[in-house]
């Protein structure tokens, strides 16, 4: 399957570490969309939210850490035919959603379960909490949605801004598939430096 490229930003910022923590990060290159949020979402929207991010969790683990040790080769034969009419589909369903998207953009990012930093061509206000809608794989048209908080907003670079959010209102089991799939990809990331060096 198809999965997302890891990216080598620079070393943590203080607003970062603010964010993030001392907890496991990744670094990526991932399709963000905001608007400001006037107040948090009820409760029941906030349910609903999370129940959404399980299920696009749930399926992006799917594609991104299939186990085929166990199969015969005539097993995985037949996954990799799936595994391609699967990619095909979301493809032509990205193409199609496409339009809908006009103003999400693949951007540079370093998130976990606590936080989200990305460059950013608008600056948000300071302080805003934000309804973000995050693409974590470039070929799956459908986003995770939470609201995260402005902590930070610096100039970056090529006129972008880097903007550092502490995401609020995830939680239960959506937070630890997240968690999952931040630290799915940064063991990804660290074998691959490993094998370059």
């Amino acid at each position: 399957m198809s999965s997302s490229t890891s990216v080598r930003l620079p070393a943590l910022s203080q607003a970062e570490l603010d964010v993030l923590g001392e907890h496991v990060f990744c670094d990526d290159e991932i399709g963000i969309d905001w608007q400001v949020l006037e107040a948090m979402p009820d409760e029941q929207e906030l349910a609903r939210r999370n129940l959404h991010n399980e299920k696009v969790l749930r399926a992006l683990t799917l594609f991104e850490e299939h186990d085929q040790t166990r199969s015969d080769d005539a097993e995985r034969a037949e996954l990799h035919r799936l595994e391609g009419k699967i990619d095909l589909l979301l493809e032509l369903v990205t193409v199609l959603v496409r339009d809908q998207q006009s103003g999400t953009r693949v951007r540079n990012a370093r998130f976990n379960t606590g936080g989200l930093c990305w460059d950013a061509q608008r600056q948000p206000p300071a302080r805003a909490l934000l309804d973000v809608n995050c693409f974590l794989l470039a070929q799956w048209p459908l986003p995770m949605q939470f609201c995260a908080r402005v902590v930070d907003v610096v100039p970056g670079r090529d006129g972008a801004w880097r903007v550092c959010t502490r995401i609020e209102g995830l939680g239960g089991p959506s937070k630890d598939w997240l968690g999952k799939l931040v630290f799915r990809r940064h063991r990804r990331s660290v074998a691959q430096q490993r094998a370059r060096g």
